[in-house]
């Protein structure tokens, strides 16, 4: 009987262990973006994310005509040996967003105004793996005017804890912010 009592007791630790390496907070109740990072303290180094801005020919570059589509390509990338899952309160996984160059002003985000169905969903990185992302921006802003030439940084992201009150917070879930004119 003890050991039966063993076994399972040493089954549940395990099972809890592998919760706690694979699973990510949720965050406050009805917040966007539950993962806010490992349920491990001070393991900020399970991810990396980048962007990259590209033209209409899927070029690579930091210069835009003025009324040229961009195309943000971000990827995230699993730096650990173990799968690591995030979940999100909705459809909505990623978002991307353009800032005067060197403020917090906000000029544009590909979230705004659209719809995303109310149903939870779940990323799986297996071990070592980069998920990517895209999408293109005509460069038209909430107005209906474009954006005008001038200096701008961009960012892509998966939707993190805290992401909707202050989405330039540093997140290991978020790109840096990558420089870009338009011209």
């Amino acid at each position: 009987m003890m050991a039966r009592l063993a076994l399972l007791v040493g089954i549940c630790a395990v099972t809890l262990g592998n919760v706690a390496f694979c699973s990510f907070n949720s965050g406050p109740a009805g917040g966007k973006g539950l993962p806010g990072g490992p349920d491990v303290p001070g393991d900020n180094d399970s991810f990396r994310s980048t962007l990259v801005l590209r033209n209409v020919s899927g070029v690579e570059t930091s210069s835009f005509v003025f009324g040229e589509a961009i195309r943000f390509d971000f990827a995230v990338e699993n730096r650990t040996a173990r799968q690591l899952r995030l979940s999100f309160p909705d459809a909505q996984t990623t978002d991307y967003l353009v800032v005067n160059q060197g403020t917090t002003q906000i000029r544009w985000t590909w979230s705004e105004g659209q719809s995303f169905a109310q149903v939870a969903t779940e990323l799986v990185f297996e071990p070592y793996s980069t998920r990517s992302f895209s999408v293109t921006w005509n460069g038209n802003l909430s107005n209906g005017l474009n954006l005008p030439p001038g200096d701008y940084q961009a960012r892509g992201l998966m939707v993190f804890d805290g992401y909707e009150t202050n989405p330039l917070a540093p997140n290991e879930l978020a790109a840096p912010l990558v420089p870009f004119t338009v011209r």
